[in-house]
């Protein structure tokens, strides 16, 4: 059973999981770089979350961390989009799942757009964009490609850790 919930603050632990759930080719997909660890600056930020201007949901599997989709918004409402998923939880459609959320507790927030940048070899993680955005724009770049799409209007109340934009 899969249960998806917002990723609170200092969650260090599920952080940690789900990073070491990932193979060598999976983090370097994520991050772009090989990465073999997080720095503490690296840590600190991606547990920084404070339910408006960095929003995360995280996916437990029987109570394990498998999962984590964060939106991290600039101060014009763009959010920068970053998924990961354990390798031995990878195509069952979690990430997808993980980005709708997300995307809803992103809109509530009262950001509007969202930018993902994608190996542009990494054909699963450009189909897992365009899944949850289907009229994402791309923006090759090189070794990379830009995918950029508006957030869904806000059509529920969406439970926040702090008050949500009406």
């Amino acid at each position: 059973m899969i249960e998806i919930r917002e990723l609170h603050d200092g969650e260090f632990d599920v952080l940690d999981t789900v990073f070491e759930g990932l193979s060598d080719e999976s983090r370097f997909r994520r991050f772009h770089a090989p990465v073999r660890g997080l720095t503490a600056n690296a840590r600190r930020t991606l547990a920084a979350v404070d339910g408006r201007r960095h929003v995360a949901v995280a996916a437990f599997a029987d109570g394990r961390p498998v999962g984590i989709a964060r939106l991290i918004a600039d101060a014009t409402g763009v959010c920068d989009l970053g998924v990961e998923v354990v390798d031995d939880a990878q195509r069952a459609g979690l990430g997808a799942r993980m980005l709708r959320e997300v995307a809803d507790l992103a809109a509530a927030a009262g950001h509007v757009l969202v930018q993902a940048d994608v190996l542009s070899t990494n054909r699963a993680a450009m189909r897992l964009v365009l899944s949850v955005f289907p009229d994402a724009v791309a923006f090759p770049e090189g070794t990379t490609t830009r995918l950029v799409a508006a957030l869904p209007a806000r059509t529920s109340p969406v439970a926040c850790a702090v008050p949500c934009a009406a």
